[in-house]
């Protein structure tokens, strides 16, 4: 079972070093305090806020070594646990739709797709728009 834990800055080039994850250093300080927390010893993180009865999850990330063990959906059954705490109703996130691995993550923990940005991303991929309740 993984433990979470916020985020502190001595995590920082633990979580620099999750391979794919498209963050600075900078982008991860920015975030502690702000809904960013850790499983285990970095093994993975997520960075969720909220906003009034929402939150919004921004991003999961798991080391390569930790993939397909199952921790990226424990990660998320956090993400809501803690969402409820804070009195959300509902979650929000934006996915590329060439994440098939993300995509079906977020479908099997309930989340939706509500909407579509047309080529949203650098890369030219699509951005799914996603809602699950809480």
């Amino acid at each position: 079972m993984a433990v979470f834990r916020d985020a502190t800055e001595a995590d920082l080039d633990a979580l620099c070093a999750i391979e794919d994850i498209g963050w600075s250093r900078a982008q991860f300080k920015s975030e502690l305090g702000n809904g960013l927390f850790v499983a285990g010893s970095v093994e993975g993180f997520a960075a969720l806020r909220t906003v009034g009865d929402e939150a919004q999850l921004y991003m999961i990330g798991v080391a390569s070594r930790k993939r397909r063990s199952g921790l990226g959906g424990i990660i998320l059954k956090e993400c809501f646990r803690r969402s409820k705490a804070f009195g959300c109703v509902k979650m929000t996130l934006e996915v590329s739709a060439a994440n098939t691995a993300a995509k079906a993550l977020y479908e099997s923990g309930g989340f939706c797709v509500v909407g579509h940005r047309t080529k949203y991303y650098n890369d030219g991929a699509d951005a799914l728009l996603m809602d699950a309740s809480i």
